[in-house]
């Protein structure tokens, strides 16, 4: 579960995050949707401890802020822009794989199944790859991780119409309890990722209803929120 109590957190003047409060259960699967600034990101980054706030978030009834490395044992993340690692890929996987106790050849079935072969950009650095191919081996890394909460930032940017399918196809196959978090402009993420959709609007919770619900009055809105990609 994730638990979200009165959060709030300010960039000097601006208002990111007022006063939050919100609760995920287990095989929940969650789409936060807003326009730019909205603080849907700033709201995915303080449930991982990476910006501090005021108030508190627990991952699994632990605080993040108090018990990170415990906290986050129990979290993969994709996030939308890539760390610029020097590491080749090969010693990437492998040092990621050692760290959460994932099979490696576990992360080699993921990545073909986006249409990645590591073995052919092994010596290649991480930095270098292009931006699909560094998409699909962080989207590999986190999905080959056995854990209950999946944390993803606008997941398929860089991915082709192809590599889109089967990652729905993988977040789909997560377990029944498994909780899926999705900050995404996309329709057809949250459509197909999502069954709860929680709108942002200036730092605040403007919805939070059913994808279907959320949709229909976002669709009826003036500022389109979301857009679709072929």
């Amino acid at each position: 579960m994730i638990d979200v109590c009165h959060v709030s957190k300010s960039f000097g003047v601006v208002r990111a995050l007022d006063d939050v409060c919100l609760r995920i259960e287990p095989g929940q699967r969650v789409g936060f949707v807003g326009a730019n600034g909205s603080g849907k990101t700033t709201l995915l980054r303080a449930m991982l401890g990476l910006v501090r706030v005021e108030g508190h978030v627990s991952l699994g009834g632990i605080d993040v802020a108090r018990q990170p490395e415990l906290a986050l044992r129990a979290v993969a993340y994709i996030p939308q822009v890539a760390p610029p690692i020097e590491a080749p890929v090969r010693e990437v996987v492998r040092a990621i794989a050692a760290l959460r106790g994932v099979d490696e050849g576990a992360v080699r079935t993921s990545a073909r199944r986006l249409g990645l072969d590591l073995d052919a950009v092994g010596s290649t650095r991480f930095r270098d790859l292009s931006g699909g191919m560094r998409q699909k081996l962080l989207a590999a890394l986190a999905l080959s991780t056995e854990v209950q909460i999946l944390v993803c930032d606008e997941p398929t940017a860089n991915l082709d119409r192809s590599a889109r399918g089967a990652f729905f196809e993988q977040v789909a196959a997560r377990g029944k309890n498994a909780i899926t978090v999705l900050c995404s402009h996309r329709v057809e993420e949250i459509e197909q990722l999502v069954d709860r959709v929680v709108e942002m609007d200036a730092g605040r919770i403007a919805r939070d209803g059913t994808v279907r619900e959320v949709l229909r009055e976002i669709s009826d809105s003036e500022t389109p929120l979301l857009r679709v990609v072929r």
